[in-house]
C-alpha cells in the first residue's frame, strides 16, 4: 500500500515517515502520502509458553483488534530470511492498521524490540508494546515434549535441540530486564488466567482505552 510512490512510481521499502504529520515521504522525490497510525501490540514469548493457547481462547471475543498469528506464513527456510520476515509482517501489520484497528501480532522472535527496530516500518505505528509469556524451564520442556508435531504450515517436529533452544530463549525473555516488556508468567496460570491478563493489557494498550 505504502511501498510504491504514487507521485513517481518508485518502489522502497524504506519509505521515510514523518509521525508528527502521519505522512510517508517517497525518499526520491518527496512525494508524502497520509497513514493511519495505530499502536502495534506483540505478545511473544518462546515456544511452550502458552502463545498458541492464549490466541485461541481470544479468537472471536473483540472486534476492536486485529488478533494475528505469525506461525502461519513460518517455514524452516526462513531462519536464513529472518529479516525478511520481520519486514514482511511490519509491513503487513501497517497496512491492516489503515482500517483503524490496531493489530495485535503473536510470534516468537518478533518480541525482540531490536529485530522490529531495524525496518523503518517500525515507525509506522504511533507506538509498539510488547508483552512476553514466560514459564519454569521444566515446564516449558514438559509442553515441548507433549506439542504434536506439525501443529502450523511447515513447522517440524521438535527434537532435545530443538528444545533446548526453545528453553534458552526463553531465559532470554526472562532475564531481559527492558521497561518495554510487560511479562506474564504461565507456568502455574491456566488458560484461562493467562487469556484475562492478555486481554486486559491488549484494552490497557489500545486508543479506545486510553484516551
Amino acid at each position: 500500500m505504502f511501498d510504491e510512490c504514487p507521485g513517481c512510481g518508485a518502489v522502497h521499502l524504506d519509505m521515510t515517515v514523518d509521525s508528527a504529520e502521519s505522512v510517508v515521504v517517497c525518499p526520491d522525490c518527496g512525494h508524502d502520502q497520509s497513514i493511519h497510525q495505530e499502536p502495534l501490540l506483540i505478545v511473544s514469548g518462546a515456544g511452550g509458553t502458552g502463545k498458541s493457547a492464549v490466541l485461541r481462547e481470544l479468537r472471536g471475543t473483540r472486534d476492536d483488534v486485529v488478533l494475528l498469528d505469525s506461525d502461519v506464513v513460518w517455514r524452516e527456510e526462513f531462519w536464513d530470511e529472518i529479516d525478511w520476515y520481520v519486514r514482511t509482517w511490519l509491513r503487513l501489520c501497517r497496512d491492516i492498521a489503515q482500517s483503524k484497528r490496531p493489530p495485535v501480532l503473536f510470534g516468537a522472535g518478533l518480541g525482540v524490540p531490536a529485530s522490529i527496530e531495524a525496518h523503518p516500518q517500525h515507525e509506522c505505528f504511533s507506538e509498539i508494546h510488547y508483552l512476553t509469556l514466560v514459564c519454569d524451564d521444566d515446564e516449558q520442556a514438559r509442553r515441548l515434549e507433549a506439542r504434536s508435531p506439525g501443529r502450523h504450515p511447515g513447522e517440524f517436529e521438535m527434537d532435545q535441540s530443538d528444545i533446548d533452544d526453545q528453553v534458552a530463549f526463553n531465559q532470554w525473555f526472562k532475564n531481559t530486564t527492558d521497561e518495554e516488556f510487560t511479562v506474564v508468567d504461565t507456568t502455574d496460570a491456566t488458560i484461562g488466567e493467562t487469556t484475562t491478563r492478555v486481554d486486559t493489557w491488549i484494552s490497557d494498550h489500545t486508543p479506545t482505552n486510553t484516551a
